[in-house]
This record gives C-alpha cells, structure tokens and sequence, in this order.
C-alpha cells in the first residue's frame, strides 16, 4: 500500500494514551541484572498518543511518526529494515486483520531520550490499540509484560519492566519484582498535594539508556551490588511517605535515590542534572531525581512543597539556561486507555 493519503471510513477509529513515568525510586533494580526489585514511580500525562485509521483499499499499514516527520507504509511480517524498530516489531506482533488496511498516527508529548519511559508508553499503547483493532482484549499486567517483551525479545535491548507497568497502570506505584520479570502491583492512593509540587525538567538533549546500561552492568561485576539495596531502601521510604502523606520523606527519597545512582556509576548524574539539582537546593526543593537511566541529557523530577514555591522554582530553571525546559504534566491516575471500535 502506498504512503500516500487515503480516504478514512471514519476519522481516528481507535485513540490510545499512556502516562509516561517518572520519580523511579528503585530503578535498576527492575532488571534481568538487578533484581529482586523493589520500584515506586509516579505516571504523568500528557504521555503518548496513538491513533489507528481504517481505509477502504487492501491491505498494509503506514506509520505516521508526527515527532520524527516521518511517514512510510510496511507489510506486516515482510523482512525489511527498520526505520522505527519499536513501532514495527509491535504491528508485526499484532498486524491488523486480514483486508484491513490502516494508518497508525504515533505522538508524544514529551521529547524522546527523556528518561521518562517514552518507548515502553509507546509500546503500551500502540499494542493496545492494535488488540483492539483485532477485537482482543488484554489487562493491564498482560499489555506491560507483552510490550516488555517486544523491547527485550524482539529488539534485544537491555529494559527493565517498571516503565511497562507505569504506562499500563497509571497512578502512583510500588511495585515488588521477582523472580524478574513477574511484577507484583501496588497502587498507592491519590495524594493531590503530591501532583501540585512535582515538576519535570526535560535537559535539553536526549540520552541513550542502553549504553548506560551496559556500563551499570559492568560496574555490577566489580562489586557495587550493595548500592543496589540503597535504591530498594529509597522505593520503600518513597511508599512510606505516600502512605503518611509526607511531601519531606518522599523528597528524601528522592535525593537518596539519585545519590545512589550516582555510587552505582558517576556517569549516571550528568553535568546538567548537577547543575540543576544545585539550583533545586538553592530554591529549597524537597527533593530531586534523575529520571530513568540518567547521563548527560535526560529529565529530572524536582519535588516543591507548595505550588507557589513550584511556579518560583520553575521560573528560575527557566532564567539558568536556555536549553531547559519545563514539560507541563499531571499526576495520571488513568493508565493505558483505548477508545473506539474497529
């Protein structure tokens, strides 16, 4: 089928969203190298949004990646080479239906390489919306595993499963990983005050985990696995301080994760995040966090305890350097959602 436009039998035949995350205390520590784990992390929306289209003639699929510019056609299952690995791994795991030929519109609302779990929200949502194109349905555990599995079975990347599990359940998490994969869930309760101080700084420049990655696992071999039990200590003080509804336990939390982080390997605490925390602390932020993996680039949480002190802080990030920026998003209680009827 060609890339060119056609003629929809009804506009935006199934919409999907999933929150992205952020707040990992424990991060690490959800993977193949890591576990048993121990994860809280915090999903955030807007996070990213898939649509699917049906048309008239054939069959086929056109990805429509609005972030990249880029829009190209593929036959489910036909060797190729892959422009978007993630996105085509998942229609070849979940094509549409025989004689059903649809474009499939990709977006996020946060830059890609932020260290907020993008690709795994991505894969959420994209399989969510396929299953419903095919008239299956999935629960939330089923839907996280599954696009688990796309990112370490079909592409061979190196993941843990917490960003998967966010993206699926929404809300505010703990979750207990172990023998790893299998993830045993625990939606904390809402907490209003939580959402009102947390604001997320994206860097300016994206990271690449997967290297990091390597490097962690490597430094795992000399020796460090005792750090590994801090960031386990730091995912059940921040479930604790939501329990209690206390905003300076989970703000040091925060700060003692990311401490962590940076024992497991320095590169993990790039120059950016430091200078940024730097200023968090000289505003009197609670706490911060470098998201995801870390490195130079990436994202950081910074925990404010009122929303005035909030908009202070973000107005002073913005007057340090040009190249930060603040992403608007809110507490999700929501997980993946998927609207409309093949």
């Amino acid at each position: 089928m060609p890339a060119g436009r056609l003629q929809p039998l009804r506009p935006h035949v199934i919409e999907a969203h999933a929150p992205v995350r952020v707040c990992d205390n424990g991060g690490w520590t959800d993977t193949w190298f890591g576990a048993p784990g121990s994860v809280f992390n915090v999903a955030v929306a807007p996070g990213v949004f898939v649509t699917i289209d049906t048309f008239e003639a054939g069959d086929g699929v056109v990805l429509d990646v609005a972030d990249f510019g880029e829009r190209y056609a593929i036959v489910p299952g036909a060797p190729r080479v892959p422009r978007h690995p993630l996105l085509e791994a998942a229609v070849d795991a979940l094509p549409p239906p025989p004689g059903l030929a649809v474009e499939i519109g990709v977006r996020s609302a946060v830059p890609s390489g932020c260290g907020t779990g993008t690709s795994a929200a991505v894969a959420v949502a994209l399989l969510a919306a396929l299953g419903c194109a095919r008239g299956e349905q999935r629960t939330p555990l089923e839907l996280a595993h599954a696009a688990h599995r796309l990112e370490v079975d079909a592409l061979g990347e190196q993941s843990g499963i917490q960003d998967q599990i966010c993206a699926a359940f929404g809300g505010i998490n703990y979750l207990e990983i172990g023998p790893y994969p299998e993830t045993t869930v625990e939606r904390l309760p809402a907490w209003d005050d939580l959402g009102a101080g947390l604001s997320l700084v994206f860097l300016g420049r994206p990271h690449d985990s997967s290297a990091l990655h390597s490097q962690v696992i490597e430094a795992l071999s000399h020796g460090t696995t005792e750090i590994l039990s801090r960031l386990r200590a730091a995912a059940r003080q921040a479930r604790e301080a939501v329990m209690r509804r206390d905003l300076d336990a989970l703000g040091r939390s925060m700060v003692a994760n990311t401490e962590a982080q940076r024992r497991l390997h320095p590169a993990l605490v790039g120059l950016d995040a430091q200078r940024l925390i730097d200023l968090s602390r000289s505003c009197g932020a609670l706490g911060w966090k470098v998201n995801g993996a870390g490195g130079d680039g990436g994202s950081l949480t910074v925990l404010s305890a009122t929303a005035e002190q909030k908009m202070a802080l973000e107005a002073a990030i913005l007057e340090s350097a040009p190249a930060y920026r603040i992403l608007p998003v809110h507490v999700s209680e929501e997980g993946v959602t998927v609207r409309g009827a093949p």
